[in-house]
């Protein structure tokens, strides 16, 4: 899926999200996201690999749990996958 397309799909209300080159529906998994709804929610149409990775958190608090993600995590990714996001990049190789 490129970038055009993802943004297509997102301005008809698609929930997506990025993770590295994976396109993920996240529409029936939001509910019950143990971080709860509104993280999901608020990065509909975004790239989360920052946060999904650890690198990054909504709490940035000093002392705040780490926010890596399980292993249980990336089975539940494999099962939200709909495309392989491609860049323009990956068409001039």
């Amino acid at each position: 899926m490129t970038d055009e397309e993802f943004q297509e799909h997102a301005e008809n209300n698609r929930k997506l999200v990025i993770l590295d080159d994976l396109v993920l529906d996240v529409s029936q998994f939001a509910a019950s996201h143990p971080g709860g709804r509104f993280l999901i929610e608020k990065n509909i149409g975004k790239d989360i690999s920052k946060y999904f990775h650890g690198g990054y958190s909504y709490e940035p608090l000093q002392g705040s749990k780490d926010n890596r993600h399980s292993n249980y995590a990336r089975t539940i990714v494999n099962q939200l996958i709909v495309a392989r996001y491609v860049t323009k990049r990956d068409f001039s190789v």
